[in-house]
């Protein structure tokens, strides 16, 4: 009987630890997913950011209307907050909805203060890394 009890105790444990694994697998896999998300975002957000920068630095070299950059600068404006809703949006719904709760995103301040938490550890790891292998590093 003492036999019986060691076994389903020994299944039990692995079913508990199991479990604890594919949780911790799946949290690492939504954090992953979340921080390339946000950084594809990053990406489209500076390309557009470096285009309209150019855009109007043309049009203030070639002179032309102020009204009309003023304009133009005022539609850019208005298009990049409907494209930063746009952007939470779409990555709320692109979540499967039993993972939705875990990936919540309010808006577009909470998507680049995570940007910037993940790049802040990412640099923070690199700098104790090579910290830690180089010698001549000094504190």
């Amino acid at each position: 009987m003492q036999e019986f009890f060691w076994f389903f105790l020994g299944g039990f444990v692995y079913l508990t630890v199991d479990k604890f694994i594919s949780f911790y697998k799946k949290v690492k896999f939504l954090n992953d997913i979340k921080a390339l998300s946000y950084k594809l975002i990053g990406y489209a957000y500076t390309q557009w950011a470096t285009i309209t920068a150019a855009k109007y630095i043309y049009l203030e070299a070639n002179e032309h209307d102020k009204e009309q950059i003023k304009v133009l600068k005022n539609i850019d404006e208005a298009d990049l907050l409907q494209w930063k809703k746009e952007a939470v949006k779409g990555l709320n719904e692109s979540v499967p909805p039993h993972y939705r709760s875990a990936l919540k995103i309010d808006g577009w301040e909470s998507v680049i203060g995570t940007m910037e938490k993940h790049y802040m550890d990412v640099l923070e790891g690199d700098y104790i890394v090579k910290k830690e292998g180089n010698s001549n590093v000094e504190d």
